[in-house]
């Protein structure tokens, strides 16, 4: 599943209804388009379920009582561990009763602390946004839908890819006058957008609160 559809991005387009032409042409732009914005926001926007995962799973205690995930809005976690042995054990799971969630990916534990180590916590939990499926989204796959203006530059540059092609310049014709207009230029709608969703949690994690 993708958090934009073919349907979506037609729509925008004025596409008629049963006119399935363009589908398979944006059927392969979309995953495109959203590998772009994952890159550029440094996070996978998109929900899924992080488990034993060596990149986003083991982290590093500081010794306080929260820790930032790697992937965020966090809506689940299924369990979580801290072990300097890291044999991860039932023993060093932290009660799910004890764990405050926050939307920047801050998890809080009103237990155990994530003591200072290497690689020593584990996280098994569930962050990104559900796609809107005729207005509403599923709950199961995440409890944040895609916000609005991510949901909306994810489709204009899936047009834009679609009648351009893959490239952030755009050209304009005025009269005799031709200006290049960079779409991820500095104030532009599009980076402004993606730019309030970049992830900076790595610079949140050893800080004191």
């Amino acid at each position: 599943m993708s958090l934009i559809s073919t349907y979506d991005v037609r729509t925008w387009m004025g596409v008629e209804e049963g006119d399935e032409s363009p589908n398979a042409k944006i059927a392969l732009l979309i995953p495109a388009i959203e590998e772009f914005c994952d890159s550029w926001t440094n996070r996978r926007l998109e929900a899924a379920r992080y488990l034993t995962d060596p990149m986003y799973c083991y982290l590093d205690g500081e010794g306080t009582r929260f820790i930032y995930a790697p992937q965020y809005p966090v809506s689940y976690v299924s369990s979580a561990h801290v072990d300097n042995e890291r044999e991860f054990g039932a023993s060093t799971q932290i009660s799910a009763d004890d764990l405050i969630l926050y939307a920047n990916g801050k998890i809080y534990s009103e237990g155990e602390v994530f003591t200072r180590g290497r690689r020593n916590v584990l996280l098994d939990y569930t962050a990104g946004y559900a796609p809107l499926v005729g207005g509403t989204h599923n709950t199961s796959v995440s409890t944040y839908p895609i916000p609005s203006d991510l949901r909306q530059v994810m489709i204009e540059m899936t047009v834009m890819g679609f009648k351009e092609g893959m490239s952030s310049v755009h050209t304009v014709v005025s009269g005799e006058q031709i200006t290049k207009i960079d779409k991820f230029s500095s104030g532009s709608m599009w980076r402004k957008v993606l730019d309030k969703y970049k992830n900076f949690s790595h610079f949140l994690q050893g800080r004191a609160e």
